[in-house]
């Protein structure tokens, strides 16, 4: 039985009520977050952009659950994730959640395909079915020939799109991606988001990522920008196509 069974349209499947979130940094203490209130629904496309420091990393550190607020609440699926057990948040991330990194994280010793698999086998769901996924999912991101080759091998363009892959395997209701771009030219940065907006039209994923970067503004279909930890302006270009999916 999924620890968040998924109802459309009942409910966002991401909330954050009144969010703080501060870090102590010696003597000091820094608020990333001041009281953010917002909701994602099934199927958005969204981007959170700002300058750096502006706390766009910290609200998608929460929205994938990897961390927790200092006040407040995150809900997913309606569930307030401090009320969850480590090991239910560890299982929701694992299953219901897909990460896109800035840095790739790939582990430069596996291969595309392998990278790919990591998840499956973290929850040891490891068989031949599986690899048969991570080979469709690696298809899907144009990387079919791909599979074998280790990340050295690859341009930075080729391992985000193993990343997406990888972050895609688990079948997610949610992919998160903190300043997917970050790492690559114009070209391929744009290659990459059109490559999520075209998964997230087609399977009815939600995807939610960090930019500074206005250039990739014109691709989303929802706005949220942020200021000093303040969420400033909220701007939705497009109604979410909401999609059943993510249950486990």
């Amino acid at each position: 039985m999924s620890v968040f069974p998924f109802t459309p349209f009942a409910e966002p499947l991401v909330e954050l009520r009144q969010v703080v979130k501060q870090y102590r940094l010696g003597e000091s203490v820094i608020t990333a977050l001041k009281r953010v209130d917002f909701s994602i629904q099934a199927g958005e496309f969204v981007a959170v952009w700002g300058p750096s420091g502006s706390g766009k990393s910290t609200l998608c550190n929460l929205v994938g659950l990897l961390d927790a607020p200092t006040s407040g609440s995150v809900l997913f699926n309606g569930r307030d994730a401090a009320l969850l057990s480590d090991n239910a948040r560890s299982v929701a991330r694992n299953r219901a959640i897909g990460f896109v990194f800035q840095g790739f994280n790939l582990v430069p010793v596996l291969s595309a395909l392998e990278n790919v698999l990591l998840p499956l086998q973290i929850g040891r769901r490891g068989s031949r079915a599986s690899i048969e996924l991570a080979q469709r999912r690696l298809a899907e991101v144009g990387l079919a020939s791909f599979g074998g080759h280790r990340p050295a091998k690859l341009s930075g363009g080729q391992q985000q799109r193993v990343a997406i892959a990888r972050a895609l395997i688990a079948n997610p209701s949610l992919v998160v991606a903190d300043e997917p771009t970050a790492n690559l030219d114009s070209e391929n940065a744009h290659r990459i988001i059109d490559l999520m907006r075209e998964i997230s039209r087609k399977e009815g994923t939600t995807f939610v990522f960090s930019t500074h970067d206005e250039r990739l503004l014109e691709r989303v279909d929802r706005r949220i920008m942020m200021r000093d930890g303040e969420l400033i302006e909220d701007q939705r270009l497009e109604a979410p196509k909401h999609c059943v999916k993510g249950s486990y």
